[in-house]
């Protein structure tokens, strides 16, 4: 395929570069670039600004809009009208292009400029990618953002993003149904100096306040709400009050799973200590009177772990914690259970992913995964991988990236039968990292379609949630503010006002009758098998 980049002169930036050398990875395909008469270059304070937050914060190279002139000049030059596909980057029309044109827009408007506007006005972020092949529809994104508060952290998130979209709708034959929901065209303001200015200004302001507000308050940090009951789940009750655990005050508790072995109750956690700066794998014993005892540290690597994801198979027990900092997946078996793990595979390298969460059904295995390609978060994209067993290869699922999108990508907990549904727990991060966690119905899954339906969703007040987790009547969440001090916690759940399908696919599929079957408990539980 014969793509090329239409591009203004005067922003030559890095996730240009970025789409470029992705697209030249796959053979067969041939790109190019051109380049517009018009010059709208931006805003001589935007790049003041991203140096500026850069030197405070402690930024380092290689951002999506960094300047990179000489790089995606050397590209081979090629007139838009010989080409099958034009990526317009210009933002006006591409000229004498006879083929398919994609053109992004963020937030209605398009080029960095759309990003830029976003964020300056603390809008969510939507991306919007036109495609000629596809008239009556676009493909659409929403991208998470690392902080709120930091305007490079938001462009290269956002642009990440974008990179990712433009790659799956080239994966798309013209002629297919596009997504029917087309984003609602807005227009917003040049970003001009003065703004620009004025939100530096407030945002070093608000970041003091903030480093002020921890030393006053100890500042917000991670816990751990837990709770037992046999007989109904928070899902069923609809509110429940949960006791608090916290680490402390070197480190904190996170990413909570449950697991009851010979008779005994444990919690695996995540516990970050600040003097190691990364996080291990702890467990905790907890009685049904309501103590536990100090988390205790059983799997430490040189890199970062998080997400012990714990189950049983195989007359064993597995634990696959996150560790997309190595760019792996691991597979750990207990030795001694619940503290001596050996490693015992690896599952997949190369690939930095996060919060693998395995999914037994149609005679496989299935692995949810959050990737961070180029400049993301990983919060805003959903991967998805089959492997014939356990251990054997991952082969990617025909739509990955299967879904773009801050609300409902993340993984937040193992998956659970309620009433004869599926659920998977998704962290909503749309308005900031572990805000909430939502609950989704598996429609459709196999090799080439995923469907999910928002169902639920765990309201926690003024504290963040992203993880999930019940085992044998023991339910635990991940709690996010200011829990020192706290003791108890009261958590609800309800349904959803509206549940709209979200579709790997556009067109989506019947479901699966593997999510159809009868109910095997009237109350929520960890499904590793659907």
């Amino acid at each position: 395929m014969r793509i090329c980049l239409y591009l203004d002169p005067s922003r030559l930036l890095r996730w240009h570069q970025w789409l470029a050398e992705a697209l030249a990875e796959t053979p067969g395909n041939e790109v190019s670039c051109a380049f517009a008469a018009a010059r709208r270059p931006l805003p001589s304070m935007c790049r003041l600004l991203i140096d500026l937050e850069r030197l405070v914060y402690g930024f380092g190279a290689n951002g999506a809009t960094d300047p990179v002139e000489t790089v995606v000049r050397s590209l081979p030059a090629r007139p838009a009208g010989d080409v099958d596909v034009v990526i317009n980057f210009s933002g006006e029309e591409p000229l004498s292009a006879g083929g398919r044109v994609l053109t992004p827009l963020f937030n209605g408007v398009p080029g960095e400029i759309g990003v830029m506007t976003a964020l300056v006005n603390h809008q969510d972020l939507l991306v919007d990618l036109h495609d000629t092949a596809f008239p009556t529809g676009s493909w659409m994104a929403r991208p998470a953002r690392l902080d709120r508060d930091v305007f490079a952290a938001g462009l290269d998130s956002a642009l990440s993003c974008a990179v990712a979209l433009i790659l799956k709708a080239l994966r798309r034959e013209a002629g297919a149904t596009a997504s029917d929901a087309r984003a609602a065209q807005t227009t917003a303001p040049c970003l001009g100096a003065l703004s620009a200015l004025a939100f530096a200004t407030s945002t070093v302001a608000s970041k003091a306040i903030r480093f002020l507000d921890v030393l006053a308050r100890g500042g917000k940090t991670w816990g751990i709400g837990w709770r037992f009951d046999e007989s109904a789940s928070l899902l069923d009750k609809g509110n429940a009050a949960f006791r608090v655990l916290t680490s402390p005050a070197n480190g904190y508790l996170a990413d909570p799973f449950s697991f009851r072995h010979q008779g005994r109750d444990f919690i695996f956690v995540e516990q970050y200590l600040n003097t190691k700066g990364r996080g291990c794998i702890a467990v905790v014993t907890a009685d049904r009177n309501g103590t536990t005892t100090p988390p205790q540290i059983v799997v430490e690597e040189p890199h970062h772990l998080s997400y012990p994801f714990v189950f049983e198979q195989d007359g064993q027990i597995w634990m696959i914690p996150e560790s997309g900092a190595a760019r792996s997946v691991s597979l750990y078996r207990a030795v001694e259970f619940p503290h001596r793990w050996t490693r015992e595979a690896c599952l997949v390298e190369g690939i930095e992913c996060y919060d693998t969460t395995p999914l037994q059904h149609a005679g496989a295995f299935w692995f949810f995964v959050s990737p961070r390609p180029w400049g993301s978060t990983s919060w805003d994209v959903l991967s998805i991988y089959r492997a014939e067993s356990l251990t054997g290869e991952w082969a990617p699922h025909a739509e990955n990236p299967v879904l773009l999108d801050a609300k409902l990508s993340r993984p937040a907990g193992a998956f659970i039968r309620q009433g004869g549904r599926t659920l998977r727990p998704v962290q909503d991060c749309s308005r900031r990292y572990g805000g909430a966690v939502t609950f989704c119905q598996i429609e459709a899954l196999d090799r080439s379609t995923f469907v999910q339906t928002p169902v639920g969703r765990i309201r926690s007040g003024t504290l963040g949630c992203h993880t999930y987790n019940r085992h044998s009547g023991l339910e635990v969440v991940d709690l996010f503010g200011h829990v020192s001090g706290l003791r108890e916690v009261a958590l609800t759940y309800g349904p959803l006002a509206t549940r709209p399908s979200v579709a790997c696919d556009q067109a989506p599929a019947a479901a699966d009758s593997d999510f159809a079957t009868e109910a095997d408990s009237g109350t929520a539980k960890t499904a590793l098998k659907a």
